[in-house]
């Protein structure tokens, strides 16, 4: 069952949604697992730009943008075309693996469904260095926050704990709360009842209880890729062209 504010996406996507949007999936605190009350909703998509467009001296935009309050929530919607999608997808990009393979659908269509499979069939050891500079990001960022909080703390371990399973399954799973058990940190539970409770943004008093975890996390991501059954890059390129041309093709304007 969807989680009820994503009710307010499908209208926000309806109403301001890119042309040609044939895909939004929620990401964010939906996909990681720990939504608040107050959680703002991270609606990324793709969007099919007129062949017209694409074709003519004037290329269409890479992504359509918003950043605002609809219906009382804060919404963050980003859409990329669909080629720029597809490009970004083939270089490792674990956000725009994200956004097609989200459980959380605002937007869905036949085509959506069978991008969903091509980018399964996409997944490959190139995904190691985004979720590696995620996670050394977040993790930077947190250890240097004034102050240090518990949904700092819960995107490095989410970071990380997705990209290891991506590379050692193939399985983009997001959920912290569904990955943090399989690899040992048992008491990521915890935090994630401590920012549903609303102390997200206040201050931790055992932050340096959580150092040893986070110094952990780096080896257990190098070792995922070295052990990783996933293909060096994607296998199925010509299979997303085809996908991309077809497409065009059917939505000809």
């Amino acid at each position: 069952m969807l989680p009820p504010d994503l009710s307010i996406g499908r209208r926000f996507v309806a109403a301001h949604g890119a042309p040609g949007a044939f895909l939004v999936g929620a990401t964010g605190a939906h996909f990681y697992g720990f939504p608040s009350a107050d959680s703002d909703l991270d609606l990324k998509g793709i969007h099919i730009a007129p062949t017209r467009e694409v074709v003519s001296l004037t290329a269409p935009p890479d992504a359509v943008d918003f950043l605002g309050v609809f219906e009382g929530v804060e919404i963050d919607y980003t859409s990329q075309e669909l080629a720029v999608a597809l490009r970004l997808l083939l270089k490792g990009n674990g956000n725009m693996l994200e956004r097609i393979l989200s459980p959380f659908q605002v937007l869905d269509s036949p085509a959506a469904r069978e991008l969903a499979a091509l980018a399964q069939g996409s997944v490959s050891q190139r995904f190691f260095h985004h979720y590696r500079g995620f996670f050394g990001r977040t993790r930077d960022d947190w250890r240097s926050a004034q102050p240090r909080t518990v949904k700092g703390l819960l995107y490095a371990y989410r970071s990380a704990l997705t990209g290891i399973h991506l590379l050692r399954t193939g399985e983009c799973v997001g959920d912290v709360t569904q990955l943090a058990p399989l690899y040992g940190f048992e008491r990521v539970a915890g935090l994630v009842a401590r920012k549903a409770g609303g102390r997200e943004h206040g201050a931790m008093t055992d932050a340096g209880e959580f150092d040893a975890d986070l110094e952990g996390l780096d080896p257990l991501l190098e070792a995922a890729r070295e052990a990783s059954p996933l293909p060096a890059e994607a296998s199925n390129v010509e299979a997303l062209d085809s996908f991309l041309v077809r497409v065009r093709e059917e939505r000809f304007e």
